[in-house]
């Protein structure tokens, strides 16, 4: 170790580019975490945001591919892509125009995905009882209770369902990147010793 510490100490830079290949992801990683709480403690803002940020974009893609469609009506596409894109267009404006009925629909939609995610885990892994299968079983059982309770308190839900996913998602992906980044830097430490 102070052959290593030796060897940095005369070459500054080599010290520097080390602790950048693990230090800008590491710094990265916490700033995803903290903006991640900041996104689960304003859950209600963080939802209707993205609904909104949701609806622009379908918005946008829809008017976007009718224009496409007519300016490439001659492949023989334009009444599909019409169709499409006024479809898009007309489900982003209701999105924008209308985001808590949107995120009513939303947390419908996660409430059922969870309920019938969570049942064929559990199922199949009581069924089948491969290795491990008590980790499925443990999900499906979290999942079924998180539906319960999306639908139980269904249209209030609904208001910071997305917004907790989203920032429950941020921290665990910002722990993550934080997580390899030290692997890589214990492992730059033992290869310099």
């Amino acid at each position: 170790m102070a052959d290593s510490s030796k060897h940095t100490r005369t070459n500054p830079e080599l010290g520097r580019s080390r602790s950048a290949v693990w230090g800008a992801p590491f710094v990265l990683g916490l700033a995803i975490s903290l903006l991640g709480v900041l996104a689960f403690i304003a859950a209600r803002i963080t939802s209707l945001a993205t609904i909104l940020v949701f609806g622009a974009l379908l918005a946008v893609g829809g008017i976007v591919e009718i224009v496409e469609g007519f300016l490439h009506r001659k492949a023989g596409h334009l009444a599909r892509h019409v169709l499409s894109g006024v479809l898009a267009t007309v489900v982003g404006a209701i999105l924008l125009f209308r985001p808590v009925a949107g995120l009513s629909a939303v947390g419908l939609l996660l409430g059922g995905f969870f309920l019938v995610s969570g049942l064929f885990r559990g199922i199949t892994a009581v069924a089948d009882r491969y290795e491990r299968w008590g980790f499925d079983l443990a999900y499906g059982l979290l999942a079924i209770g998180l539906g319960v309770i999306v639908f139980a308190g269904w249209p209030l839900t609904s208001l910071w369902l997305v917004g907790a996913l989203i920032g429950a998602e941020l921290i665990l992906r910002g722990v993550a990147i934080m997580g390899v980044s030290l692997t890589v830097r214990r492992e730059l430490q033992r290869t310099a010793l």
